[in-house]
């Protein structure tokens, strides 16, 4: 059998077999750790559930792999900035490192975390003769070594645009400057987790994690605005403005550089700066090896970890059910789904940060805006369309209903009585739309109503209903298998092309609510035309004819 690239990946570590070792790490039980974990990667078999034929179908292979395309072509977007001939490489080269930088930690706290955090092989490897620095290094190296290949797809076009516009020494330091990126995030979420596992434990950790990765998400594309707002124009020519909050914005860092060596810039802030793109990752990853063992020992609270107070919110739960469900079946599945959503950490992991991004993203827009208009001429501006943007939400979250940390379990609705299967969908839509939807819609509402005054009702109602008949839609067209059926192992892999695919219509509908409301009376007929939409929609949705569908436990 052909060697797969991950043990390729092992022989590429073997030659810094002496530095590994140096950190205190046992190398040989760290290689056969890693050797394991990517083991156990190819041979994940992402169809739990048999297919549709009733036939299993074995695929081997690491799927994380076989994604890797789809981040390539996200990178494309990228060429335009690195061949951007500006004579301002802090400009161009400061942009693409936040890009990169969002793109990286946005994989990094949805996808990875979990790695980090990974507690299930502690029973056997930590009742070894293990030293806990090798035990971190594994997983250290193991969420790295797919960083850096997530870095390698996204950044592939850049790297060679950079080299045919720029030369080998722009190739050659963009490089380096990639791994120090991918340090530098990997590193300090480390950290960060490091410091809430020391001072918390129980439930409150996993809810803490959960609140940092959602305030990272926030941050990063914060930082986004702080980052354009580094440049101001003078002469219709970018100029860069140096001020000392610049040294918490690591994009401007890594925009130094390229500044120093090849757009002819100089300047003590330049020199500091760059110095700052080496130092502070070295330094994070020295603090971080040095901390390993504790981190492994503070781990061991994630298993420990109390029972959550789930029926805190039962109550709430049971009364929105009959709120929003006709039959007692469906309002067993909206109370489950209400539970696992709010309760399974992994679900949280992957989701929670996409509901804080949905939040904050319109007013990145309105940061933006409010560069070149006063706050008077903004309040009467028609940019309370960008609550749109809200809606992300639901395909990005509808995509994830049908995954869960615990989908061998879903054999018991196999042998539960239920009359109809529908019910299980309706439910985890109807939970979501109580549970995630809705109150971020009602918080962003009471900002817009504030800022934009009372006039903007109608189009809330409009966008609202938008919403409420895209969720069934979306559970139609996205949620092809049963709720919380399968693993997260194999999340993300083929439905992430479809959030890309969810802008245009999104932008289709924003369009036709501009259009419509410039036709006298037309938002009231819009309003009435979504009512129906909606009850049609929803209609359909317990009416759909579904395969029956298999687990294997």
């Amino acid at each position: 059998m052909a060697e797969s690239s991950d043990f390729r990946t092992l022989k590429i570590l073997d030659r810094f077999r002496h530095i590994i070792a140096r950190t205190g790490a046992d190398y040989d039980v760290l290689r056969l750790i890693l050797r394991v974990k990517f083991q156990m990667d190819q041979r994940r078999v992402p169809t739990v559930l048999s297919t549709r034929n009733g036939n299993k179908e074995q695929k081997e292979g690491n799927l994380y792999l076989r994604s890797l395309w789809l981040y390539a072509l996200m990178g494309l977007i990228l060429v335009p900035f690195v061949v951007w001939d500006t004579g301002h490489f802090m400009l161009q080269m400061g942009l693409v490192a936040a890009m990169l930088m969002f793109m990286i930690m946005t994989s990094m706290i949805s996808d990875f975390s979990s790695v980090l955090l990974d507690i299930r092989d502690r029973n056997i490897i930590m009742t070894k003769p293990v030293h806990g620095r090798t035990v971190g290094m594994a997983r250290a190296i193991h969420a790295g070594v797919y960083l850096l290949l997530l870095t390698g797809s996204l950044t592939a076009a850049p790297l060679i645009a950079g080299l045919i516009a720029h030369g080998i020494g722009f190739f050659l330091l963009f490089l380096v400057e990639l791994i120090l990126i991918n340090m530098l995030i990997l590193v300090t979420t480390s950290l960060i987790y490091l410091f809430m596992m020391k001072f918390l434990d129980g439930e409150k950790l996993k809810d803490m994690i959960n609140m940092v990765q959602i305030l990272l998400s926030i941050g990063i594309a914060v930082g986004y605005q702080l980052v354009i707002r580094s440049f101001s124009i003078i002469d219709f020519n970018m100029v860069f403005t140096p001020a000392w909050w610049q040294l918490l914005l690591p994009p401007v860092w890594y925009a130094a550089a390229f500044e120093l060596l090849f757009g002819g810039g100089g300047g003590t802030w330049l020199y500091v700066f760059s110095a700052l793109a080496l130092i502070v990752p070295i330094v994070s990853l020295l603090v971080y090896v040095k901390l390993m063992p504790s981190f492994e020992l503070y781990l061991e609270k994630m298993a420990h970890a109390g029972q959550a107070s789930g029926r805190r919110r039962g109550g709430w739960d049971r009364i929105m059910a009959k709120v929003f469900s006709r039959s007692r079946e469906e309002q067993a599945c909206f109370r489950l789904s209400a539970s696992m959503m709010r309760n399974e950490r992994e679900f949280k992991l992957k989701v929670y940060p996409s509901m804080g991004l949905s939040f904050v993203l319109p007013y990145v827009f309105w940061f933006t805006q409010l560069q070149s208009s006063s706050w008077t001429e903004f309040r009467e501006s028609s940019f309370f369309y960008t609550l749109y943007i809200v809606l992300l939400l639901i395909v990005t979250v509808v995509t994830m209903l049908k995954y869960s940390g615990q989908y061998k379990a879903f054999w018991t609705f196999r042998a539960a009585p239920l009359a109809n299967e529908n019910a299980l969908y309706s439910g985890a839509l109807k939970a979501f739309l109580c549970n995630m939807f809705l109150p971020v819609f009602i918080l962003n509402a009471i900002v817009f109503v504030w800022t934009f005054g009372l006039r903007i009702l109608p189009d809330l109602v409009i966008i609202l209903l938008v919403a409420t008949a895209l969720i069934p839609l979306s559970g139609r067209l996205l949620l092809r298998k049963p709720p919380f059926s399968q693993s997260f192992s194999v999340a993300g892999q083929s439905d992430g092309w479809l959030v890309f695919a969810f802008f245009p219509l999104m932008a289709l509908l924003w369009g036709l609510h501009v259009f419509i409301r410039t036709l006298p009376a037309g938002i009231w007929i819009y309003a009435a035309l979504l009512v129906v939409t909606n009850v049609l929609f929803w209609m359909m949705l317990h009416r759909v004819k579904r395969a029956p569908v298999t687990v294997e436990v």
